[in-house]
């Protein structure tokens, strides 16, 4: 993961990543075995577009927005990871909403099935990963957003999901088909390659999306520097016992 603090400097992520992908070349670690996780800011994305065509392959976290999506497909970003989860919490906190929605209305199962069909009718290899899930209805519905979106291209599923789906014997039926998608998905943005200016446009249109990336990342950097306190607070120890 790059240093969530260089989120807004192009260059600095680009050398921070290739650091990191030295460090895997040097004990040979095959690069299709290594994700570089990068935050999904405009600087972020040119990032990841530079990094991709020397072979180094990211993952853009902290996606809440459509177009965030459409910027790392159009930028040839390997794969990102939206949280449908989080964007339901936005909207619920928003609304003033305390009782539940159905899987179908949940604005998180909306928002990633609109990329997912988004990126199969204009033909984008990018993976879409969803991760960070919530009950759509409510207590005791833990895996609505994971049926809602079965047959995205992958998931990320914490044990204690994995473990309930294992036990349970509903039928999972799959929710997101390529041929579907295909006849779905919304017309292509800006062109097939948006620029800066229309980027930050519509992501400042989309509150959902501006809030919780600049949530997500300030969270970020305050594990890592707590992480660096951390660190710094054994290697001083050690240095006195020394």
């Amino acid at each position: 993961e790059v240093d969530p603090r260089l989120s807004f400097d192009t260059a600095a992520t680009v050398e921070r990543a290739r650091r990191i992908i030295k460090m895997y070349d040097s004990i040979d670690v095959p690069r299709d075995r290594v994700l570089v996780k990068i935050a999904a800011t405009w600087e972020g994305i040119l990032a990841a577009e530079i990094l991709q065509k020397e072979g180094v392959r990211c993952n853009l976290t902290l996606i809440f927005s459509f177009v965030q999506a459409v910027a790392c497909a159009q930028r040839g970003v390997t794969l990102i990871s939206p949280f449908p989860g989080r964007i339901l919490d936005w909207f619920k906190l928003k609304e003033g909403r305390t009782e539940g929605v159905s899987p179908e209305d949940d604005e998180g199962v909306v928002c990633v099935k609109k990329m997912y069909c988004y990126y199969k009718r204009h033909n984008h290899d990018t993976i879409c990963m969803p991760a960070s899930w919530r009950p759509s209805r409510g207590a005791g519905f833990d895996l609505d957003e994971i049926r809602a979106l079965a047959g995205v291209d992958r998931m990320t599923i914490p044990a204690p999901l994995l473990q309930q789906l294992a036990d349970c014997d509903d039928p999972l039926p799959r929710q997101l088909d390529v041929d579907a998608a295909k006849a779905e998905g919304v017309e292509e943005v800006g062109g097939g390659m948006m620029d800066e200016k229309e980027f930050r446009y519509l992501l400042n249109m989309d509150g959902c999306g501006t809030d919780k990336m600049a949530e997500g990342i300030r969270a970020f950097i305050g594990e890592t520097e707590k992480l660096e306190g951390v660190i710094l607070d054994k290697v001083r120890a050690l240095s006195k016992v020394a």
